[in-house]
Parts: structure tokens; C-alpha cells; sequence
């Protein structure tokens, strides 16, 4: 019998197992934010120049790399200048929205940080309290997946990383003053 037959056999093993325990710890450091990657929304209209944000004012086509968009399902499209007037909006639709009800949106579209295309928001991940401000000041920063968000932390030492549905007013309103409730 051939020894290095044997030897192959052991370190495939080894290989296999090592595998295995990698993709366990894997699972483990996400658990909580165990979701899948925000999907890519190329379709969503871009603002145009005349285009306001419905919360603040602001012309979101001046500032690309933040646009945030809710698209209805009867074509109408409202943007943002970031995902903090975003969660604005559509936690206060009565104040914000015109008439409109959440029941009626279509989709809804974050820009994600480094890529800058958007993404799904409701699958993003957003980092707070890091020392990168929208136009807005502090801000919500949309990242598609866990591992994006975990560099942007240690680059731009986030503060808190939230789901769509962890957002609150008080977060927001927080953000304002420049606090970044923790908990």
C-alpha cells in the first residue's frame, strides 16, 4: 500500500472538518443580523433637479451618493437626501406623505455607501454614529451586508449598527443632536 495515499486521505480530512468549524463560526458572528444582502434596485427613478425631499427641503439630486426613494406602486416616487429623512418619512407618513399610505409603496431605495447604486432598505444595514455626515449632518449609513458594515464601523468607527426595523423616531430625532442611543 502506498503511504501517501493514506496522508492525502487524513489531510482531506482534516480539510473537510476545517471547512465545517469555518462555516459554523461564520454563522455564529452574524447571528442577529442573519438576513440576506440588500438586493441591487436599478430600477428605481432617479430625483430630478426639482425634485425636494418631502422632509426637509432638500434637492436630493444634488447629493447622489445619499439618495434614499419610495417608489409607489402607481408610479409616484418621493426622495430623500439620506436614509434619516427616509425613516422620517415613512414613520410620520400622515405629516409627510400627502395623503398616501404605506399599503401603496411599492419599493424603497437606500444608496448604498460604498457601491453607491441602491439598494433594497429594508435588507440594509445601517451604521450610526460614525465620523462620515450626509447632508443632513449625522446620518444613517446604508450598507448592503454584514461585511461592509463591519468595515465601515472600524473605518469610520460607527457607534451602532441597526436593521430597517430596529429604526425609530427617537433614534432619529437623537441623531439630530448628534446622540446615538445605543441600545
Amino acid at each position: 500500500m502506498c503511504s501517501h495515499l493514506d496522508h492525502f486521505s487524513i489531510n482531506r480530512r482534516q480539510v473537510l472538518t476545517l471547512g465545517l468549524l469555518l462555516t459554523s463560526v461564520s454563522s455564529l458572528s452574524t447571528a442577529g443580523f442573519a438576513r440576506q444582502a440588500a438586493s441591487p434596485l436599478p430600477d428605481l427613478p432617479m430625483p430630478g433637479d426639482r425634485d425636494a425631499c418631502p422632509v426637509c427641503g432638500m434637492f436630493p439630486a444634488r447629493y447622489p451618493d445619499w439618495i434614499a426613494t419610495v417608489l409607489f406602486k402607481d408610479g409616484h416616487a418621493d426622495h430623500f437626501d439620506g436614509a434619516k429623512d427616509l425613516f422620517k418619512y415613512l414613520l410620520d407618513m400622515p405629516k409627510y406623505a400627502s395623503g398616501r399610505k404605506a399599503e401603496e409603496i411599492d419599493r424603497v431605495g437606500v444608496t448604498d455607501y460604498y457601491a453607491t447604486e441602491r439598494i433594497d432598505a429594508r435588507s440594509a444595514l445601517y451604521v450610526m454614529g460614525s465620523d462620515v455626515l450626509g447632508p443632513m449632518g449625522h446620518e444613517l449609513v446604508p450598507h448592503p451586508d454584514r461585511y461592509d458594515a463591519d468595515e465601515f464601523m472600524k473605518d469610520h468607527r460607527g457607534k451602532r449598527l441597526v436593521t430597517f426595523e430596529e429604526v425609530t423616531m427617537a433614534l432619529l430625532l437623537g441623531l439630530d443632536k448628534g446622540e446615538f442611543l445605543l441600545t
